[in-house]
């Protein structure tokens, strides 16, 4: 004949209750942005699906609002810094031409797999294709625009001049 036997189970430990705020956090236990950073609420989600606000590390540089600006998921966070530099022609056009215009801010993506796109960059856009520019790259790149500066200079010089010969010119 079988006997059916009940043992209790131990009691469950009382767990301790930490010390500080209703979040059981001591200040010293919230962890601290690394230094040129500060936490920022970011909405992630789609806003008819429901949103969640975290608090994500931003850069000090980052002029974007991540609650407005919501991202999908938090991997899809990119840090923007206002457009710092842009220019734009003031030239003829004819139908069908498109202005030229050149935009760069700073730009970080903390996830990517490249660590130079990670770390604070310049992104550079002419509304058609974007260039990321280490801040090395973006000296090269400045030295190569003052060139061709000059060289534009030198262009419109000349083409007084050849309007000059002919009478032509506006």
């Amino acid at each position: 004949m079988k006997t059916n036997t009940r043992t209790s189970l131990p009691a469950i430990p009382q767990q301790p209750t930490a010390p500080g705020n209703r979040f059981g956090l001591l200040a010293t236990q919230v962890p601290s942005p690394l230094p040129g950073s500060r936490f920022v609420p970011a909405a992630l989600g789609k806003p008819a699906d429901g949103q969640v606000i975290v608090y994500v590390e931003c850069p000090l540089w980052c002029t974007q609002d991540h609650v407005k600006d919501w991202s999908q998921h938090a991997e899809d966070i990119d840090h923007w810094g206002s457009e710092d530099a842009n220019w734009d022609t003031d030239c003829i056009t004819r139908p069908g031409d498109r202005m030229l215009a050149l935009d760069a801010r700073l730009h970080s993506d903390p996830v990517a797999a490249d660590p130079r796109l990670r770390a604070a960059h310049v992104l550079m856009d002419d509304e058609s294709t974007q260039v990321f520019l280490t801040p090395e790259m973006a000296d090269k790149t400045a030295d190569d625009l003052i060139a061709m500066a000059a060289q534009l200079r030198h262009l419109a010089q000349r083409a007084r001049q050849a309007n000059a010969s002919t009478g032509g010119g506006v």
